[in-house]
């Protein structure tokens, strides 16, 4: 099983300069490295930016050191993980602007592409640069240097093809892309909705911007060759395929439902919503679950392959302590999240982390919606010891784990506020429950 993350940013390149503005500074490529395989435990991973010419002196004196070492299909080696060298640019098409990736097989090609792509970039040492050529013209410059590409996070209202451009890629594209980047707030039974889609394979990739976000999305491949070759060859439909992928629940997704940016709240209610309910405004941020409501052409085929899954950390319970504790034990997210045996993770973590750990393997955690660029929340079913308060109630946890508790009683028809009772089923991170 090879478990990949396809878009890592960097953050700086090791000369101390800025690539991805956005992304956290600790974001380098030996960093990268490090915590893909030895905390993740990951097998194959894209690095975004390489474009950048400060990153592909990196990759250089990586080399030079020893710590990468090319493939023979492509792609580099660091111990058992395999690097794919990459890029994200900035494109417009159709009603708006929408963000690609490619990958290519080492990083002279980068050198060939970012020579062919820089009359029309104004700075290729930052990340998701605009570039001012057609898509046309891009694919040319791609194909040209031995590349592969797909439109990214491609549902999202913000720089997603399907979410900010066009309801058909057919429409406005000169070539269908063999694959695709679904995106935080989407799957694949809401990607398959559109029925363009058939056949192209579908990424689930974390767009991470910090070292703990690397695998907050990732995919379970089978591949010839752990190698760019190996996913080459997956894209054409040669051999190879993606077993699950592994993201966050839609629900969850900050920009899951629509978002009124005048109340400055996510609109619930039956999708779609283009206007705001309560307000009546239409100055609204559409959601991934409204718009593709919007351009749905077939009711989706069934898939099995996306798993929901809630990354570690962001799990209650796995405080800093705790989380160290289980990578002490196990090794790697990977081995905690797919692998590792209840009895052995109460061993280690206690009782409660344990229950949570296993709630998100088997997919049984609730949650809000997120949306307008706010995630949702994990929301677990408890019962409280309350003489009044003693049916099934909601415990709302926010995804930062802090612990801000909402409890609905059959009994009662207001919020009630506790701060000495204890939950019964023991579910909860928190000692108390507090209002």
């Amino acid at each position: 099983m090879i478990y990949a993350d396809l878009h890592i940013h960097i953050g700086q390149s090791l000369d101390g300069r800025a690539v991805k503005i956005t992304a956290a500074k600790s974001l380098t490529l030996p960093n990268i490295i490090e915590t893909a395989q030895e905390v993740k435990g990951l097998s194959l991973i894209g690095v975004i930016d390489v474009q950048s010419p400060g990153v592909r002196r990196d990759f250089q004196f990586l080399l030079a050191e020893g710590i990468l070492h090319p493939l023979s299909g492509g792609g580099y080696a660091s111990g058992k993980l395999t690097i794919i060298p990459g890029t994200e640019i900035e494109l417009k098409e159709g009603s708006g602007s929408a963000h690609f990736l490619a990958f290519f097989p080492a990083i002279e090609h980068l050198e060939r592409y970012a020579k062919n792509l820089s009359p029309y970039v104004k700075n290729l040492q930052l990340s998701s640069q605009k570039a001012y050529l057609a898509v046309s013209d891009w694919l040319e410059i791609v194909h040209e240097n031995a590349g592969v590409w797909l439109p990214a996070h491609a549902f999202t209202p913000h720089k997603g093809i399907y979410g900010n451009c066009c309801s058909r890629l057919a429409e406005v594209l000169p070539e269908m892309p063999k694959a695709l980047e679904i995106g935080l707030s989407a799957d694949r039974v809401m990607a398959l909705s559109v029925s363009e889609l058939e056949g192209v394979q579908l990424f689930s990739n974390s767009d991470a911007h910090s070292l703990p976000n690397i695998a907050r999305e990732y995919n379970a491949l089978s591949l010839r060759d752990n190698s760019f070759a190996g996913l080459h060859e997956l894209l054409a439909g040669a051999s190879g395929e993606i077993i699950h992928n592994y993201g966050l629940p839609p629900k969850i997704g900050k920009y899951h439902r629509t978002y009124c940016l005048v109340c400055e709240q996510v609109v619930e209610g039956e999708p779609p919503q283009l206007t705001c309910p309560h307000c009546g405004s239409n100055h609204v941020v559409m959601g991934v679950l409204d718009r593709l409501n919007v351009i749905a052409d077939r009711t989706a085929p069934e898939d099995s392959r996306y798993q929901y899954q809630v990354p570690l950390r962001q799990l209650p319970g796995i405080g800093p302590k705790t989380y160290s504790r289980l990578l002490a034990a196990f090794g790697t997210e990977m081995a905690i999240l797919h692998d590792v045996a209840e009895q052995d993770l109460a061993k280690v973590s206690g009782d409660k982390a344990a229950h949570w750990i296993m709630k998100a393997r088997s997919g049984q955690l609730e949650f809000s919606a997120g949306g307008g660029g706010v995630f949702g929340h994990i929301r677990l079913p408890c019962r409280i010891a309350a003489p009044l308060m003693n049916e099934n109630l909601v415990h709302t946890i926010t995804m930062a784990g802090e612990g801000r508790s909402y409890f609905l009683g059959a009994a009662s028809p207001y919020i009630r506020r506790t701060t000495t009772t204890r939950c019964i089923a023991d579910c909860c991170s928190f000692g108390k429950h507090a209002g």
